[in-house]
């Protein structure tokens, strides 16, 4: 789906400053916050020799009213939209739950809902067994900027209800936000002794640093809104034998000790880790996920607006893209107008970490990066990789190459990959020993770490830190304006007007669009991947005997399988079985080779001239606007806007920021003009009936 936009006439101004294109800067590789040998980590090590966490293990963790032993911890999830709130806790015994909500000072006004108990048997290793997963959600209620409180009970009886202890819960703004972003803290990974006990050390330290990073990020972004957490959880990622159930809830214990998460919402997706157990579901109550669309047993997609941003969570264990896509269609509907798209799912399709991200997340690629690119959206957001990554803006598989070093684009196409670092530190990963071409930045400089994502109407900053408040990696803006127009919108607008037929062009005019429009599909037809045969056999054939992928992403039969120097297979798929693949590994990585080729040259990697695009959408643009309605057409164009206000206003129709160098072509030539302009039917260009005119 498309999202529709009205051209504006800005033709003089357009032709005026075509010749401002800004050069393109070769692809390079940012690494200012180091690549670590993981095997040197001493991380492991120097949390157990702390103090701190001796002190906290003795005297927090294992003793005193909030000891491990905590699974029911009350979770927060988003809503459908800002003014909702969802709930979800595990209780001994099943009742009606209920929520009581109100306003800071108004507590003899509060709203009581009550919600779901859903039957589950579930038990942790310290001894405590749960029969209900209780759910509520508390719609239309809350308003911006306000500090609100809440208690719950797990079985309401009115006036004797017995509620729980009062916590807090202040909603942020709508029109400017922030979030935190987190991936994989996947609690009980650090490994010990002791796992399959109550003393689990893994568990117990992974919390700690867990519950550190936590604390910092509010620290570092006290008014986040809520947290985005890329999957994996926890750790275990069996659950049919009872020691892993058990181990999965002493993990889930950990994962919610923090005491952020009373008061700061969890939007958290569905891991590898997480996908095998029906805990995930039980401890999230996620908005709109009743369709149960991208389902596995863990659950399934969801979607939530947050004012003019929408967050869309894919289920990445699930590899059928036409679900997906139906959830995709769905939220959009829910939110046309979104200023911004985030997608987040845990497979690093475009990430830069060892064992996944030419592997793996390679066969998520095929299935998950056509529709980022068909629904244009902005950011993408993963996890898997332990690493974290930035990519440059990708398109179809090509690195849509503009000029990034003020480190900010304006109006981009392509979509910007990120891959999360660890957010406890539980486990490492390598880095790739090469340097994918799509890779902007990447680091693994082993401490937990997070990142916080800055929302407005023009721009969208994601900043990214070690659990001890320093800088991780760069920052980085992506501004947008209100005339931001995708590849697509320009092909799709210029399309209308050709095969319209309300108004009639005069042959010269409407023969310079096609030209341009021809020019620019050219572009696009370049750098367009062929039709992948790999996608239809990876989607018909999911979950059948005939599924050539098996677990996470991994190849089944070793036929399929590229083959190392050494001979080994190599968990992707073989030269000629994807097309995507051939583009964004094999002109990278031959088969038969894991490391960079000696003669790989940045030239030969997929990539599209940033400058080239944007002068071929301009003169589309200008095209349009310099159409000529005939004279028998009984109408008349509207006044286009003079040449000279073009030259003497170059600020963004963003708050009036100025785009910094490298940023788009169409920013910088649409920014004297207003934002919106009504069209008529499928005409784009504004028109008026001679009539019309003459009544006025």
């Amino acid at each position: 789906m498309k999202r529709s936009k009205n051209l504006l006439r800005k033709g003089a101004a357009l032709a005026a400053m075509s010749t401002v294109l800004v050069s393109q800067a070769p692809l390079i590789n940012a690494f200012a916050y180091g690549e670590a040998d993981v095997n040197q980590s001493t991380f492991k090590q120097d949390t157990d020799n702390s103090s701190d966490f001796q002190n906290w293990l003795s005297n927090v963790w294992q003793g005193g009213e909030n000891a491990y032993a905590q699974t029911e911890n009350v979770a927060l999830t988003p809503g459908t939209n800002a003014s909702a709130l969802n709930f979800s806790w595990y209780s001994a015994g099943k009742g009606t739950p209920a929520v009581k909500v109100w306003k800071d000072g108004a507590k003899s006004s509060a709203k009581v809902v009550t919600g779901n108990a859903e039957d589950i048997s579930a038990e942790n290793w310290q001894g405590k067994s749960y029969s209900a997963a209780n759910k509520v959600s508390v719609a239309d209620y809350f308003e911006e900027n306000t500090q609100y409180h809440y208690q719950y009970t797990d079985n309401y009886t009115g006036e004797d209800s017995v509620w729980s202890a009062e916590y807090d819960y202040t909603t942020k703004a709508t029109d400017k936000f922030s979030v935190i972003l987190t991936g994989d803290p996947q609690v009980g990974a650090s490994g010990s002794s002791s796992d399959y006990s109550a003393n689990d050390a893994s568990v117990a330290r992974d919390a700690y640093n867990w519950n550190k990073t936590m604390q910092q990020a509010l620290k570092t972004c006290p008014n986040a809104s809520f947290l985005l957490s890329a999957g994996d959880q926890i750790n275990q990622s069996g659950a049919t034998k009872d020691n892993d159930k058990k181990t999965r809830e002493s993990e889930y214990a950990g994962y919610l000790y923090p005491s952020v998460f009373r008061s700061l919402p969890i939007a958290a997706t569905i891991g590898n880790h997480d996908m095998a157990g029906s805990d995930y579901s039980a401890h999230f109550n996620n908005p709109n996920s009743e369709d149960k669309l991208g389902s596995t047993e863990a659950g399934s997609d969801f979607y939530f607006n947050y004012g003019d941003v929408l967050f869309i969570s894919l289920n990445s264990n699930n590899r059928n893209q036409e679900e997906h896509r139906t959830l995709m269609n769905k939220a959009i509907a829910s939110n046309p107008d979104a200023k911004w798209k985030v997608v987040i799912f845990h497979s690093d399709i475009y990430g830069s970490g060892q064992p996944h991200a030419d592997t793996d997340a390679a066969t998520n690629r095929i299935v998950f990066a056509p529709l980022m690119d068909e629904f244009n959206i902005d950011v993408c957001l993963t996890g898997h990789d332990h690493t974290f990554s930035r990519s440059y803006q990708i398109l179809d598989g090509n690195v849509v190459d503009y000029d990034i070093s003020s480190g900010s684009v304006t109006n981009p196409d392509g979509t910007l990959y990120i891959t999360t670092g660890s957010g406890s530190g539980s486990k490492y990963y390598n880095l790739l020993n090469y340097t994918p071409y799509y890779i902007a930045e990447r680091t693994n400089a082993c401490l937990p770490s997070f990142s916080t994502i800055d929302f407005s109407s023009g721009s969208l900053t994601i900043k990214t830190y070690d659990y001890n408040g320093n800088k991780y990696a760069d920052d980085f803006t992506i501004n947008k304006t209100n005339t931001d127009m995708s590849v697509d919108e320009v092909i799709d607008s210029a399309e209308n007007l050709i095969n319209g037929t309300e108004v009639k062009y005069t042959e010269d005019s409407m023969n310079s669009l096609k030209d341009a429009l021809s020019a620019l599909k050219k572009i696009k037809a370049a750098y367009t991947t062929a039709q992948d045969p790999m996608l239809a056999d990876i989607v018909t054939n999911y979950g059948k005997d005939t599924d050539r992928v098996s677990g996470y992403g991994s190849v089944k039969n070793a036929a399929d399988k590229s083959t190392s120097e050494s001979g080994k297979s190599v968990n992707r798929f073989k030269k000629g079985t994807s097309t995507l693949l051939d583009k964004t590994i094999y002109t990278q990585v031959e088969e038969g080779l894991q490391a960079q080729l000696a003669d790989y040259k940045a030239e030969n990697a997929p990539k599209v001239d940033g400058a080239a695009l944007e002068e071929a959408k301009t003169a589309v643009v200008n095209a349009i606007n310099a159409l000529t309605v005939q004279e028998d057409n009984n109408t008349v164009p509207e006044p286009s806007a003079p040449a000279d206000n073009a030259s003497t206003d170059n600020s963004s129709a963003d708050n009036g920021k100025a785009p910094q160098t490298g940023d788009n072509m169409l920013a910088r030539v649409y920014a004297y003009i207003a934002a919106a302009a009504a069209g008529i039917g499928a005409v784009i260009v504004g028109i008026r009936k001679k009539e019309d005119i003459c009544e006025k």
